[in-house]
């Protein structure tokens, strides 16, 4: 919470003497308790409220360890497109609710999806490094895509796997047709709309990777990140959201669109999981702490992950109001595709894929510029 400056609070007690100080402090008081049990009574409802996720996984086609790649479409035969989401949620976002797809309403655009389900790490991603993931997951994945379908599909990532997209385009030359890249973090100390590095900016970054790396300890201790501990740290980028959120969730009807889309995206939300420690360190450290994505230094394979070297057709998909994923720091990787172009929106980072706008703003465009580099 900000501090106050110390003049305005000598103003403030000034102006507030005896009386007076005594009813500030109680309208003060009454405020608190009736924005708490505005937010108390907002969980309480979400808890009760009768909405529950209905689809079921679309069948495996490929699996290797806790993951597999699922098919959207059936017998659909058009264009393949593989989606690859982030490590640190489920992949279900992107196929929410029956009404909010992104999954099937590509399908339903003509497209034949793909989707990368990482599931819950387990005893073979024990000692996994975001290496082992590109390597073997996602070039397997996308192996028996291009085997199935006799093309090399479109990659879309989203967050982080936009992030790890761009490792896998590296180093799998003539097997992906583009890249769509959707709020995906390259300079992970850049948070401006420029991507200039502001002196406070880099060493903020690097405060964060340093605290982060505090975690490690207690984290390989474990073997893995909790994903309890993920969600807290997700919460701590906007202290005050958890309250805002649930105290306008009272006032929409239980039985509304708008109410049944909140309790999805709130089962998603809680619906975490972990993240190996070799995985978790190499973030911490390797990203936010050393930037090495940004500072063209991460490597992969034995070789440096550097986007400028891609000549396939990419494009950005960037948010001008992300908090988890700054805007500056996608754009210093749109900025390396020498064959890219940028969709900006103000739609944040998971209302991109899930808000009534994404549809309109974010999903039709996408297909179209699609549709446009594949005739």
């Amino acid at each position: 919470m900000p501090e106050i400056p110390e003049k305005m609070m000598q103003e403030i007690t000034s102006s507030l003497r005896g009386e007076d100080q005594f009813n500030f402090a109680m309208a003060l008081d009454r405020s608190i308790q009736k924005r708490f049990s505005l937010f108390q009574r907002g969980i309480e409802r979400y808890q009760q409220h009768s909405y529950r996720r209905g689809i079921a996984d679309n069948p495996s086609i490929w699996s290797r360890g806790s993951a597999s790649l699922r098919k959207y479409g059936g017998e659909n035969s058009g264009y393949p497109v593989f989606v690859i989401p982030s490590l640190v949620n489920r992949y279900y976002i992107l196929d929410l609710m029956d009404e909010n797809s992104f999954l099937g309403w590509l399908s339903g655009e003509g497209w034949q999806p793909f989707v990368m389900d990482w599931g819950e790490p387990g005893e073979a991603e024990k000692g996994f490094g975001l290496e082992d993931y590109i390597c073997e997951y996602l070039k397997g994945a996308l192996s028996e895509i291009k085997a199935k379908t006799g093309l090399p599909p479109i990659v879309i990532g989203y967050c982080m796997g936009g992030t790890l997209s761009v490792a896998l385009a590296n180093i799998s030359e003539g097997d992906i047709h583009s890249l769509v890249l959707m709020a995906s973090p390259w300079d992970f100390h850049s948070g401006s709309l420029s991507g200039s590095q502001s002196g406070a900016e880099k060493t903020r970054a690097q405060q964060q990777g340093a605290w982060l790396s505090s975690l490690l300890p207690m984290i390989e201790a474990r073997g893995e990140m909790p994903c309890e501990l993920l969600q807290s740290l997700f919460a701590s980028l906007d202290l005050t959201l958890s309250l805002r959120k649930f105290s306008a969730f009272t006032r929409l009807k239980e039985d509304s669109v708008e109410a049944r889309s909140f309790v999805a995206l709130e089962d998603w939300l809680n619906d975490g999981v972990s993240l190996a420690s070799k995985v978790t360190r190499e973030c911490f450290e390797g990203w936010y702490g050393e930037n090495s994505p940004g500072q063209t230094n991460w490597t992969i394979a034995g070789e440096v992950v550097d986007p400028a070297r891609l000549n396939i057709p990419a494009l950005s998909v960037i948010s001008s109001r992300d908090r988890i994923v700054p805007s500056g720091s996608s754009y210093a990787l749109a900025r390396k595709l020498s064959n890219g172009t940028v969709l900006e929106t103000p739609l944040g980072h998971i209302g991109m894929i899930v808000s009534r706008g994404a549809q309109s703003k974010i999903w039709n465009p996408v297909s179209d510029w699609m549709k446009q580099i594949i005739v």
